[in-house]
């Protein structure tokens, strides 16, 4: 089942009431195989695996926001409530985000969860005793501060940054809902920053090629507002995987840098 629509609706997450939400969506899916039988005619079938539920949730960016806290807990549970229903979850863990800003424009963070515990209705509402997220804030012309390898003369124009874990649970005979979770490590990051073309040259090609290239980076995304820095991320261990320049008449010429890391759990 998908729920989507244009209900007035809320999600609360470990008590805390999320603020932004621009779109909410809940999956869940049965774990079902065809049996045969002598002949390879149909028979049946039957469940070969515990149901599958995934929620995917998109908002803007806040202060201190409540969301990037989440990760690494595996005991995830809270309320979506669209119009006069009520859809309790428990035991969810976080498969990933990715967190998008660019100057002028308020902040945007995508995540996905899954849900190893009960999905089930609910007769009565957890909003009025939860707690709030921060305000939200504009991200000023100057609000993007990266620090990274290139020429701090190439204003950036946005970046994007994203994690995702690997979630491994674990059942017990006969268990409808795993025993324990795990987040096997290392953790994927990704980064990609978009900067004005003033004083960048491209890496010479063949010198990825060399054992002697360091490419690690030490990467740091960060957000600020009118009270300082609102948000700070680090691409550990960062490589260079992909640049582009790319202009159109009349426009600014503009470099795409993708950098890949991993982070141990």
């Amino acid at each position: 089942m998908a729920l989507e629509g244009s209900h007035e609706e809320y999600i609360i997450i470990n008590g805390t009431l999320l603020t932004g939400v621009q779109n909410v969506s809940f999956q869940q899916n049965v774990n079902e195989v065809p049996i045969s039988v002598l002949g390879n005619d149909f028979s049946s079938t039957t469940i070969n695996g515990p149901t599958t539920v995934t929620a995917a949730i998109d908002k803007f960016l806040l202060n201190s926001d409540f969301v990037t806290g989440l990760t690494g807990l595996t005991t995830i549970s809270g309320q979506f409530e669209y119009g006069d229903n009520f859809l309790d979850f428990s035991q969810a863990v976080l498969n990933s985000y990715a967190v998008s800003a660019s100057v002028g424009e308020l902040p945007q963070i995508s995540f996905d969860l899954s849900i190893y515990g009960s999905l089930s209705g609910s007769d009565t509402s957890i909003r009025s005793s939860a707690s709030t997220e921060s305000a939200i804030e504009e991200v000023p012309q100057s609000g993007l501060i990266v620090t990274f390898d290139k020429n701090a003369t190439n204003a950036v124009q946005s970046f994007s940054f994203s994690e995702t874990f690997n979630v491994q649970p674990i059942y017990g005979l006969g268990q409808n809902a795993p025993s324990h979770l795990s987040i096997i490590g290392p953790i994927n990051q990704e980064a990609t920053i978009a900067i004005e073309v003033e004083d960048y040259e491209f890496e010479e090609t063949f010198s990825f090629l060399s054992n002697s290239k360091d490419r690690n980076r030490t990467i740091q995304l960060q957000i600020s507002g009118e009270g300082g820095i609102l948000n700070t991320f680090a691409l550990e261990s960062g490589h260079l995987v992909s640049e582009s320049i790319s202009a159109g008449a009349g426009d600014t010429i503009v470099a795409n840098l993708n950098y890949r890391g991993f982070k141990k759990v």
